[in-house]
């Protein structure tokens, strides 16, 4: 159904971008009435509440659209799906629109999304002023209608052309006792106000209470809400009326919140034995100290309103809220994160995915085994001023974007695209001269990384540190033990502190390469240099192509298969280029030879990283569809895992269903490590046996609901796993970042 209504919001942003003709009443006698418009299951209507204008006098105008049977339009807040319809005025000189009046909407539902609309008819009042100048005998009212509607299995958007001539009246317009009755019925569906209404916040849940002061026999039965605001409250969970004890005029009406928000505007609907009321909500929200749980016991008179069932009384409705910040919070103060970011930048060398880098770099130093100690130290300081100065720009562009309100966290930048193309096609080409299929001899790429470099040479200091930099450019997608309450308290610090944090971590993953450098009788303990670092170099060569792998994974689940196919290409180029290089442009071949070969290695080059970048852009993205990563879990688990959802856990746990959360990435190698457990027999079948929902909750591109969600347990990062217990009252529980079988099977033995 999702895909459905995107497609026809599809369809409908490009009728937007065509231009509409608007029509016109070619009749010599005005009417207050348009000839109706039909376009497929909608009829549009211009209907003016005067017969004729008066300059400067506002005057009301109604938009009608019929809907066909089975049919339903649209509110201002669609609610899951949909689009609200839209009006285009044309309008002449002068003449102003002041206000657009909705109806009261309602609740349906298809399957298991929940909208909110109109079927049979919707009436928009439209209230227009016209100058005080205008000058003429006639007035041509002018506009377009764009709309979509929506039956149980498709969804159509179409629009139409309005437009009405009405004469300019010289005294108070009149109007028919047609049009007055029209106008008075469809003012009576228009929300209205209501004095002695408070909105009060409490436990992550909204009261809305107000006192019925209405002298009418008839009793208030149960109550809906109908926000403004998308994603404000959560419409799939259930509304509760309670009647006060001490006051039996007083009423409250308890919403699930959603995201925090200064005001609450929407429509209440108060169902009543005589009829339903509407009022218009607009207050601000007044935050409550007062901890007691609103929901936990619900009265006998509560009503639960849903999405397909308004009369269900309620025996018990657990008051299901999200795990506070505050029982999250890393407690151990900046000494303690300190602390911790630098063992976890040690234990960052383990990574898989910094252990390539690392090793080549032990290699490095063991070839400098018989250098002098200073130079040793030298390029151990060289090493960790890398590390040092990627975490500072690391840490400075994450704080700069969390401080214009951007939802990112560590290792953000490979949520990009392009930087992981470029990421992969660096290891790409570093692998290839790994495997000696050139040398850059003192060029960047061999600084980047090789350790093949004659000593005794300065500026042979820029490899070790260019080495670390891309130490941390793999190390980013990794979050080791230790490392993500460090890094998630970080970003909730002040600048200045947050960024002794990141410094602490960067001296962390550079402390073994200082040590090995301050203390070079520490290399004793290495293999001694001889023919094996040939092979050891030409192993971790593929271990830089397995990399390369990875990240055209983690790259194929952001973009789609054309895209993957330009980014092969591009390699395929790049391939070439380092080919010519080492095979024509060596110090060995003649210098018109060394010139054409570094001349057609360039040209390849430039042309492979065009073709990379290239691979990036929109057009490329959307060229031949997703591939299967990017739409679906691995085919072992892709039908037991659910999308995450916070609507969907807070369903889940008010009905006492334990649930699992995997918050994970593509480009997070622990992550999937850790997926081996988790699909393994004997987890997999413990969650079903347990009866455990899992929900993958996938990080891989910019999500701001899983960013937000990570905030709330005081993360910044992920992996991070979350385990729901059935009893809706206790705090959820934090498994290890790195899972064993045995870790997760008895965390499921102790669910109650």
């Amino acid at each position: 159904m999702t895909k459905i209504l995107n497609l026809c919001l599809l369809c409908l942003f490009f009728l937007g971008t065509t231009t509409a003709s608007y029509g016109t009443n070619s009749s010599s006698t005005p009417s207050a009435i348009e000839q109706p418009a039909t376009k497929d299951s909608v009829t549009a209507t211009l209907i003016s509440e005067n017969n004729s204008v008066l300059p400067g006098t506002p005057f009301w105008v109604a938009v009608r659209l019929e809907i066909d049977k089975n049919w339903h339009a649209y509110w201002k807040n669609p609610g899951d799906a949909g689009m609200p319809p839209m009006i285009n005025w044309d309008l002449p000189e002068g003449f102003t629109v002041n206000q657009t009046l909705w109806p009261t909407p309602k609740r349906f539902s298809v399957a298991s999304s929940v909208g909110f609309g109109y079927e049979d008819e919707l009436v928009l009042l439209v209230e227009i002023t016209p100058p005080p100048s205008f000058k003429g005998s006639t007035i041509s009212l002018n506009g377009n209608v764009r709309w979509v509607v929506c039956s149980d299995s498709t969804c159509l958007p179409g629009e139409s052309p309005i437009s009405l001539n009405l004469p300019v009246a010289t005294e108070k317009p009149v109007k028919t006792e047609t049009q007055a009755s029209f106008f008075k019925e469809m003012r009576a569906k228009i929300p209205q106000t209501h004095d002695g209404i408070t909105v009060l916040r409490r436990n992550n849940q909204l009261e809305v209470v107000f006192n019925d002061k209405t002298k009418e026999k008839r009793t208030i039965q149960n109550a809906d809400f109908f926000p403004e605001q998308k994603k404000s409250i959560n419409h799939a969970e259930p509304t509760l009326l309670q009647k006060s004890k001490d006051d039996s005029s007083q009423y409250t009406v308890v919403l699930k919140e959603i995201s925090v928000n200064v005001s609450l505007k929407g429509i209440l609907v108060l169902h009543t034995s005589t009829g339903p009321e509407a009022y218009h909500i607009d207050l601000p929200v007044e935050n409550t100290k007062n901890n007691m749980q609103v929901a936990s016991t619900t009265p006998a008179n509560a009503k639960k309103i849903g999405a397909e069932s308004e009369d269900n009384a309620l025996n018990s409705d657990p008051d299901i809220t999200s795990p506070a910040t505050n029982n999250f919070e890393f407690e151990g103060g900046v000494a303690l994160a300190l602390i911790m970011a630098f063992i976890g930048g040690m234990l960052l060398n383990l990574m898989p995915c910094v252990l390539p880098v690392i090793s080549f770099k032990v290699l490095s130093f063991i070839k400098l085994s018989g250098e002098s100690r200073k130079l040793i130290f030298k390029h151990g300081l060289a090493f960790s001023g890398g590390v040092l100065v990627s975490f500072w720009i690391l840490a400075s562009l994450l704080l700069v974007l969390q401080a214009y309100g951007r939802s990112v966290g560590w290792g953000f930048q490979l949520q990009e695209p392009l930087f992981v193309a470029i990421l992969a096609a660096f290891i790409f080409v570093f692998g290839l001269s790994l495997f000696g299929i050139f040398e850059f001899g003192t060029s960047i790429m061999a600084k980047a990384g090789q350790a093949q470099q004659k000593s005794g040479h300065q500026k042979e200091l820029l490899g070790s540190f260019l080495s670390g930099i891309l130490a941390t450019a793999v190390a980013t997608p990794c979050t080791g033990p230790f490392l993500g309450s460090a890094v998630g308290f970080a970003v909730t610090l002040p600048a200045y502190q947050a960024l002794l944090i990141f410094t602490s971590l960067g001296l962390g993953m550079s402390f073994p390469y200082l040590a090995l450098a301050a203390f070079p009788s520490l290399l004793r303990l290495l293999p001694k240099p001889g023919p094996w670092m040939i092979t050891f170099k030409e192993i971790m060569g593929f271990l830089m192509m397995a990399s390369v792998l990875w990240l055209i994974w983690v790259f194929s689940a952001q973009t789609g298969t054309f895209a993957v196919s330009m980014l092969l290409a591009g390699f395929f180029l790049l391939s070439v280029a380092c080919w010519i290089y080492g095979r024509w442009s060596t110090p060995v071949c003649k210098k018109a030879t060394r010139r054409l070969g570094t001349l057609t290695a360039l040209m390849f080059f430039v042309l492979g990283s065009y073709t990379i970048v290239t691979s990036t852009s929109a057009w490329a993205q959307a060229m031949g569809g997703s591939t299967p990563t990017s739409t679906q879990i691995e085919s072992a688990v892709a039908n037991t895992w659910e999308k995450f959802s916070p609507e969907r856990v807070a369903e889940l746990r008010a009905k006492g269903i334990p649930v699992f959360i995997d918050f994970t990435a593509k480009w997070c190698l622990i992550c999937q490590a850790n997926h081996l457990v988790l699909s393994s027999e004997e987890v997999a079948k413990k969650f079903v046996d347990s009866g455990v929902v899992r929900m993958l909750a996938d990080w891989t591109n910019n999500d701001e609901t899983i960013a937000a969600e990570l905030k709330k347990f005081g993360r910044n990062s992920v992996p991070l796993y979350v385990l729901y217990d059935k009893d809706t009252t206790s705090q959820p529980q934090i498994l290890p970042q790195v899972l064993t079988p045995s870790t997760v099977i008895e965390a499921l033995k102790d669910l109650k």
